[in-house]
């Protein structure tokens, strides 16, 4: 098949495949689920691709072969060949607690990297970022705020930042008759931010369905574009 012949071939399938997630606004149907299982099995798929060319064949695989049976003496190799293994067992209800180190090592590390991302990826600068904003010198020269402009912008970043930390603040003093009493001071400014938090995710909201109906509006673009193609070929 020459180049156009497959580009074509693309073009009939990618329609083929927005028709039938398409069709889920009528109802569930066969054509939907089918769509759906495609996208995960390919996902999947190229994600164990991903898995295999970058980390296992590279890490594990070809020093067996370049090093011979002494790479098995190499710890960096016969660890993971043994976690590997346990995990293997996994796949049997009665070995499955074999396979209970793996899994706990795997998900260890994977929260700590989540939580470690979290921080230094967005903790830490979007602090630095609300103290960056207390420096006029910092932030001014790039931005072009002055005057009242510059104080309304300050203000209502100390006012969402602090208020959105005090709604996520749970503790309370226990009243003579034994119920939890919260400082009214403290009530109100929680209120506060949870309108910045509920403000917060409607901008999400609303930036993930501006992205989706981009996304739409060009698939059905691709679709009328297709149709006019064929039939004015």
């Amino acid at each position: 098949m020459d180049s156009a012949s497959v580009q074509l071939f693309g073009t009939v399938l990618s329609a083929l495949v927005t028709v039938m997630v398409l069709s889920y606004l009528w109802r569930d149907n066969a054509a939907f689920r089918t769509a759906t299982y495609l996208f995960v099995g390919v996902s999947a798929g190229y994600a164990g691709a991903i898995a295999w060319h970058t980390v296992l064949e590279p890490g594990l695989i070809d020093p067996l072969f370049q090093r011979g049976l002494g790479a098995i003496l190499d710890m960096t190799l016969l660890v993971p060949w043994i976690l590997i293994v346990l995990l293997l067992f996994k796949v049997s209800p009665a070995t499955s607690r074999l396979g209970s180190l793996s899994t706990a090592l795997m998900v260890g590390v994977g929260a700590a990297v989540v939580v470690g991302g979290a921080i230094t990826g967005t903790l830490l600068p979007q602090t630095l970022a609300a103290m960056n904003t207390l420096n006029p010198a910092a932030i001014t020269p790039t931005t072009g705020e002055t005057g009242l402009e510059r104080i309304i912008n300050v203000v209502i970043l100390l006012v969402g930042t602090i208020s959105t930390l005090v709604y996520f603040r749970f503790t309370a003093r226990q009243s003579p008759t034994g119920e939890a009493e919260r400082n009214r001071l403290v009530l109100v400014t929680a209120q506060v931010g949870r309108l910045f938090i509920a403000i917060t995710f409607a901008v999400m909201y609303a930036g993930v369905l501006m992205s989706s109906l981009i996304v739409l509006g060009d698939r059905l673009e691709e679709l009328v574009d297709l149709v006019f193609a064929l039939v004015g070929g």
